[in-house]
């Protein structure tokens, strides 16, 4: 890898075909499966920042494809962890080629590398999100609450992150670059509540699909609550065959959604402070993104947190 060189001196690309090309390829990639994040930055008031939001989520979402595809994952053996971690370090070592000015030709690390000197967005986010890829590959299930905080630095609050530096930036009068207002402790500071809260949510609404994930399923549940509610991984699966959830799992999910709320109100109290130094589009889309969880959460308590059967269509 070549040198790394400041961010305050790369010279921003000059827009291309093959520039706009590869954020029109980073934008396909964003909005694949409808995320609320991409949803919600394309309030965004500015292209640039729209297409900024793009290529950071769509380099983001390759190493996350690539490691919930794995099949089996929880059953890998050494060597196939080993080689998938080698893999998640070279996801890395990309974006950091990419941030410091030397993409290659490949079109997203192109469109990745003109928003890092054109946004100054740091590496902290992909730095925090590889973590928590490792993790993946190494903990088939997390075993209490502060575990499954310290992954979710990575998988919720990274992205998330990314998406509330671009909620703050504005543009300079180069009609170039933009600059974020607030240094990256504070946007993670503000980020981090309400970013574990929509996860959360997410992960409730889809308990009965990541169990079907490459072939063995996925379970955020703590194993800690589990055993508190009497619960078992095979229970969750015998749920899902039966189509209706137990009592105990009620008991369980409204717990957790206490919980997400519980992080949302912590959220909230940032928002006036962000909202004052945004431009309004950008307030509207933060504002959006955050309404859209509340919504679902909201469905989700009208059917008693039941995801395994036939219940009415949950808030997209």
């Amino acid at each position: 890898m070549a040198p790394a060189r400041s961010l305050s001196l790369m010279r921003i690309p000059a827009p291309t075909t093959d520039l706009a090309e590869a954020y029109a390829l980073c934008d396909a990639i964003a909005r694949r499966d409808k995320p609320h994040l991409y949803t919600a930055a394309q309030q965004f008031e500015h292209r640039e920042t729209r297409d900024a939001f793009a290529a950071a989520y769509a380099s983001m979402r390759f190493i996350d494809d690539f490691v919930d595809d794995i099949p089996k994952r929880s059953a890998l053996g050494d060597n196939e962890r080993r080689q998938a971690g080698a893999y998640v370090n070279g996801w890395l070592a990309q974006v950091q080629a990419a941030r410091t000015g030397f993409p290659g030709s490949e079109p997203v690390w192109l469109a990745l590398s003109h928003t890092f000197a054109r946004f100054g967005l740091p590496l902290a986010p992909w730095e925090d999100l590889a973590q928590a890829m490792v993790t993946d590959l190494h903990v088939p299930l997390f075993r209490d609450w502060e575990q499954l905080r310290l992954y979710m630095r990575g998988a919720s609050v990274a992205p998330a992150v990314v998406f509330m530096y671009l909620v703050l930036v504005r543009p300079n009068d180069d009609g170039e670059s933009f600059t974020c207002p607030w240094d990256y402790a504070r946007v993670a500071a503000v980020t981090e509540d309400l970013a574990v809260f929509c996860y959360w949510v997410h992960i409730l609404r889809d308990v009965a699909i990541d169990l079907e994930a490459g072939g063995t399923g996925l379970v955020y549940f703590p194993l800690q609550e589990l055993e508190h509610y009497r619960l078992s991984v095979n229970d969750l699966h015998e749920m899902k065959a039966a189509r209706k959830a137990t009592n105990a799992y009620v008991r369980l999910a409204s717990f957790e959604a206490d919980r997400a709320r519980d992080h949302l109100t912590r959220g909230r109290r940032h928002l006036p402070q962000v909202l004052a130094a945004s431009l309004p589009s950008h307030g509207r889309a933060l504002t959006y993104l955050v309404d859209t969880y509340e919504a679902i959460l909201r469905d989700l308590a009208r059917n008693d947190y039941d995801v395994f059967g036939d219940s009415p269509t949950m808030t997209d």
